[in-house]
């Protein structure tokens, strides 16, 4: 549509009526006319006499303003608002029919100056261009990531439909939000974060410019379902998308279980009609083609790889690089032994293995991941390395190191771990689960930096955020236990080598000779295939069932067979003549079965019902057993809810799942030692004396649920944050890692967060008073530290920040979003301790980009009750009298 206002009286003209009123004659004018309107102003922007002139001073422009701002066609209630001018494409083929900013764009906040052979190619398929779905594997670091970004990007600023983007961690969710953030506020769509208990649900209405939803696998499924129930829409706008990276997690237990289901809702035949097309994108996938035919998509596969790799196997001080003959055997050759006479003796005794000598080797201008294959091992690697690199590496970025460490102790509230801060000053430092998130991404940020050389980290980080190095040593052939996977190799040396930075990489692997048979099959067999874990996780099934009543995909027992043929684990159990999987036996099971927990209210014509129950847990995304338990829970706490603290309320935060094992004797002192409103709770859930004395003589409770127990420990930890007690402090209370205590805190937000959508969509009035308390404690869950200050929480709602560096912006007079949005870059990165320019600048965008959005929520909220206000005085004309 055009929009045209005249003084105060906007008009709203359909394009297609006004060709077709306007004289035949001239069609030709009018199709001009359209031309020069689409390239220089947004669809639905409001135009006025003045524009129009301007920018057709034409016979044609006269014309159109004389015979169309003189028709009040419309009222207000009908414009859509948007004054924001479209980004012009003079050339749509010179970048996939994106606008030129978009290339400048890239080259600014990605480095990316020119695009690879393959990724021109993968671009330009004809899948792409008639909006086919489409799975593409390449090694890692092929470049997969930034084909799906200008996809993504074409859908919304082009096609202006929504997108949601799943990753499979926390941390990757993260760092693409940062990292969309100056794209978004450049081009003009919204960035939403859906992690923890971030993210409505369902998202909020947003007219003016379509959103892109970046999410865990949890929160995408219950995107999915939001999509689903709103007729193909989220946010009052149609999704045009769904992006799925790592979409090897498809044979992973519980979470690629529900990948498989939610992409089955979206896939089944009702609703084709919304046109939503697929990506995934994974670097390990066996049988590529299987999974093209469950997601009904183009396969596209390369082996491509930026810069050369080089893989080698270290036994005892030999080193061979290895290559495979066309047969695909395994071919060795000896390249080189380690000199351990640069060791002294006490260096051979504390590295007999020579892990130090072959980082010492790519020093003092390369790089090095250390995969380790337990927690513990890193950080007694990283200790080695620093030990035995040599003092020379202390010299080297000082002034950098002095600040990460001043960060990370920031971040800890004053406190640093002893051997981070010993390493960090020879560049080195360990990366696992036991560090906080803060620290985790500050050490991250140091290693692209160069200030740090080699990170000693578990396989997680080969899945995770993109940190290429030149050198990868793989220091066991076992990830924990078990022996390592052909894909999980692939991931580990994927990360050797840095386009633009080396010409090639190289990897080493470390091996006992009582493996070398192991050895040889892992370095020969190709990559495995995927297999479906849906039939084994009966819950996900359920909940699966539920939706897609609930969403109104499938209304009775045919069409949920119907729905179960789309899976892959029907597909795949068909094709292999497995026995006792027929999609109707399956079907017929699990609706017994919910029918017998009460899911279902009795049908209508056949047709199935859900509960009140059953509906609110979809809503919520919760597991159907899980949600009646939580029911029942709620019910007996809204009669005796302990209201004095917080305590009572984060014991029911705590999700029933979670179990962190404690030591028996830390357990009994922190059992024996309960304080007043601590008692009182415990008290209140039966957690006497005898308990204690079960669990001195049993290491477990008895007369008590082990639930109810476990989650009273949890919510123990909780309160002792929430009472502003420092991570450091109750890490050694309980003996925890930090990081745990952090991912707890995060899994805690997502479990409230449903809790909070499960009270809103139940309506009953017992629990009504729910919503309201929950809607208290997530946003201080969300952010992970309960005891800061509520200050400091505007701030940490930033992608890029966290305790350390909120408090270093409070500090320095940012003290609101809004100083944040009008700050400086370069005088951000002097103030904040180790904050790199290209992060300052994301802050910077990401802190306008939240501005904007709740600015421009508050308007078309205003707009709406305008709107509202105009129509019943429009009914009520004669009556209606002003004051």
């Amino acid at each position: 549509m055009v929009i045209v206002s005249e003084e105060s009286y906007p008009v709203k003209v359909g394009v297609n009526r006004i060709w077709t009123k306007w004289d035949c004659r001239k069609k030709g004018i009018a199709s001009k006319l359209l031309d020069c309107f689409r390239k220089n102003y947004a669809y639905g922007h409001i135009l006025t006499i003045h524009e129009i002139a301007f920018t057709v001073p034409t016979r044609a422009g006269k014309q159109f303003i004389k015979k169309y701002t003189n028709k009040k066609t419309t009222t207000r209630n009908n414009v859509r608002w948007n004054s924001q001018k479209r980004l012009h494409v003079d050339d749509d083929s010179e970048f996939f029919g994106l606008p030129h900013k978009v290339k400048h764009l890239f080259k600014k906040h990605k480095r990316v100056t020119q695009l690879y052979d393959w990724q021109i190619e993968c671009l330009n398929l004809d899948a792409i261009k008639k909006r086919k779905n489409l799975i593409y594997a390449l090694p890692t670091s092929g470049g997969k990531t930034l084909v799906a970004e200008i996809l993504m990007l074409k859908e919304l600023i082009v096609y202006e439909r929504n997108v949601i983007f799943i990753l499979p961690y926390v941390a990757l969710v993260q760092e693409k939000v940062q990292s969309l953030c100056p794209f978004g506020l450049n081009l003009e769509f919204n960035v939403e974060e859906y992690v923890g208990g971030k993210g409505k649900h369902p998202p909020l209405h947003r007219k003016r410019k379509s959103s892109i939803y970046i999410c865990t696998l949890e929160r995408g499924a219950g995107l999915v379902d939001c999509m689903l129930a709103d007729n193909g829409q989220l946010g009052g706008r149609s999704v045009g998308m769904i992006v799925v990276d790592e979409l090897h997690l498809l044979g992973e237990q519980k979470r690629g279980a529900l990948l498989e289901a939610t992409l089955t809702k979206v896939l089944d035949s009702k609703q084709s009609k919304h046109n939503i097309q697929i990506i995934g994108m994974s670097a390990t996938i066996g049988n590529m083609q299987e999974i093209g035919d469950f997601l009904n998509a183009h396969v596209y596969t390369r082996d491509f790889r930026p810069v050369k790799l080089t893989e080698t196997i270290k036994l005892n001080e030999q080193i061979f690089v290895i290559n495979k003959d066309i047969d695909g055997s395994l071919k060795s050759k000896l390249d080189r032994k380690l000199d351990f006479d640069a060791y002294s003796t006490d260096m051979k005794l504390l590295d007999p293995s020579g892990i130090g000598l072959l980082v010492r080797e790519i020093l003092p201008d390369g790089s090095c991941l250390i995969f380790c294959p337990t927690k513990s091992s890193c950080q007694s690697i990283a200790k080695i390395i620093y030990k035995t690199i040599g003092s020379q590496e202390t010299k080297d970025k000082l002034k950098q190191k002095e600040e990460l460490y001043k960060a990370l102790k920031e971040e800890g509230d004053g406190k640093v771990c002893p051997l981070l801060s010993r390493s960090i000053l020879f560049g080195v430092a360990y990366h696992n689960s036991g560090l906080t998130n803060a620290e985790r991404k500050l050490i991250e940020e140091a290693f692209l930096d160069g200030i740090l050389k080699c990170i000693c980290c578990t396989s997680t980080l080969a899945a995770g955020v993109n940190l290429p190095a030149q050198r990868v040593i793989i220091t066991s052939p076992y990830v924990g236990r078990d022996f390592m996977k052909q894909s999980t190799y692939r991931q580990m040396v994927g990360r050797a080598g840095r386009a633009g930075l080396t010409e090639c990489g190289d990897s080493v692997l470390l091996f006992q000779e009582s493996d070398k048979e192991k050895i040889r099959v892992l370095l020969e067999s190709g990559v495995e295939n995927i297999d479906s874990c849906l039939g084994t996780e009966e819950s996900v099934v359920y909940s699966m069932i539920l939706s897609s009543v609930s969403t109104g995909c499938t209304s009775s027992q045919q069409q949920l067979v119907d729905l179960m043929k789309r899976t892959l684990f029907i597909q795949q159990a068909e094709k292999r003549n497995v026995e006792c999987t027929v999609a109707s036996d399956l079907v017929e099971s699990c609706l017994d079965k919910l029918k017998s927990i009460n899911a279902f209210d009795k049908p209508i014509e056949d047709k199935l019902k859900l509960t009140s129950i059953a509906k609110a847990a979809v809503a919520a995304n919760l597991d159907i057993l899980e949600a009646q338990k939580l029911y029942t829970e709620l019910l007996e706490a809204s009669s005796a809810l302990i209201l004095t603290n917080k305590l009572h309320l984060l014991y029911l935060a705590v999700p029933y799942t979670e179990c962190i094992t404690l030591e028996r004797q830390n357990v009994l002192d922190i059992m024996t030692n309960l304080q007043g409103d601590q008692q009182a709770l415990a008290n209140r859930l039966g957690l006497n004396e005898l308990c204690i004395s079960q669990f001195f003589s049993y290491g477990k409770v008895k007369n008590v649920s082990e639930n109810i127990w476990n989650k009273f420990l949890m919510s123990l930890i909780l309160n002792d944050l929430w009472n502003k007690e420092s991570i450091w402090t109750v890490s050694k209370t309980y003996n925890l890692p930090r990081g745990t205590i952090h991912s707890f805190l995060s899994r805690t937000a997502s479990h409230a967060s449903s809790i909070l959508r499960f009270t809103e969509a139940l309506k009953d009035k017992k629990l009504d008073h729910f919503p309201m308390l929950f809607q208290n404690i997530i946003p201080k869950l969300n952010i992970g530290i309960l005891g800061s200050s509520s200050d400091l929480e505007s701030l940490m709602s930033l992608p890029s920040v966290r305790f350390g560096r909120a408090t270093q912006l409070y500090k320095a007079g940012y003290k609101t979003l809004n100083d944040v949005a009008k700050a400086n870059k370069k005088e951000l990165c002097n103030v904040i301790n180790h904050l790199p320019l290209k992060v300052s600048r994301e802050m910077i965008a990401s802190a306008k980009l939240m501005l904007l959005s709740e600015a421009e929520a508050l308007e078309e909220l205003a707009e709406s009750l305008r709107a509202d206000l105009n129509q019943s005085m429009s009914k009520n004309k004669d009556n209606s009298l002003w004051f």
